[in-house]
């Protein structure tokens, strides 16, 4: 309590008790708890729920584990259902409230895809004027909504690849940023001998690492080495040839099993 008290004078800011929890190893006795709670006046749970909004435990069902955040748009929502608003406005809205809400778990977090195709189904429904009374037509599909607009689309964004997006984004940090604390984190627990576009899935992986897994295939598909001496490239396996729309060999002759890097075909 001293050091609380002394960071809130510091910086000028309030703990906020009824937010905080607090947890106990299981060997902790109750009696131990009870003086903790006595003087640091914060609720006791079995587990911390969730931390810097972000779920720290997952069930089987992931759909259920993240139904928070379609009931998080679904109250945004709700409130403009009976709101006579253009499809202008519409769009905005959607692009503003369903689009950014699921943005920062999508960084974390492959959302399952149950829950993205709810999330466009409302959207879907919302756009064409429908309300909890009254349904309407929906003169196109979904699959056209979510087109670029010189397609024919409205550009709202699929959820599931845009959650992809946002998690190969992760993979790369992890790949380029090797002296970040997250980045270390991760290296040591799951790829401790090879780099993050090789690294396999690994025994009991946490749903972070789970998620990522899912994002390496991107930038695989995406990157491309540039050539200096050769040494860590591939000839067979990695993307080298930039002006080659595979990026790589596609038919390799492997008659010389000593030429196996790019380095071995190059002369000084």
């Amino acid at each position: 309590m001293y050091a609380l008290t002394q960071y809130q004078e510091a910086y000028g800011q309030t703990i906020n008790f009824d937010k905080s929890e607090m947890i106990f190893s299981p060997n902790i006795s109750n009696d131990a708890k009870k003086e903790f709670y006595d003087k640091l006046p914060i609720k006791i749970n079995d587990r911390i729920q969730k931390y810097l909004g972000l779920p720290t435990q997952f069930g089987r069902s992931k759909e259920q584990d993240f139904s928070f955040i379609m009931d998080r748009i679904w109250k945004k929502l709700k409130g403009w259902k009976e709101k006579s608003l253009s499809f202008e406005g519409r769009g905005v809205l959607i692009r503003a409230v369903t689009q950014v809400i699921p943005t920062y778990y999508m960084s974390c977090f492959l959302l399952p895809k149950g829950l993205c195709e709810k999330i466009e189904r409302v959207v879907c429904s919302f756009w064409w004027g429908s309300t909890n009374t009254k349904k309407k037509i929906h003169w196109k599909n979904k699959e056209i909504l979510f087109k670029f607009k010189h397609d024919g689309g409205m550009v709202f964004k699929s959820l599931r690849d845009f959650n992809i997006a946002m998690l190969a984004k992760q993979v790369w940090r992890f790949h380029t940023n090797l002296n970040t604390l997250i980045a270390k984190c991760f290296k040591s627990k799951y790829y401790p001998h090879t780099d993050i576009l090789e690294a396999d899935l690994g025994n009991n992986p946490n749903y972070a690492w789970r998620s990522i897994q899912n994002a390496i295939w991107p930038i695989l598909k995406g990157s491309c080495w540039r050539v200096g001496k050769g040494d860590n490239i591939r000839i067979w396996d990695d993307n080298w040839i930039p002006t080659y729309h595979s990026l790589r060999v596609l038919n390799p002759k492997r008659n010389n099993p000593h030429i196996n890097k790019v380095k071995d075909l190059i002369r000084a």
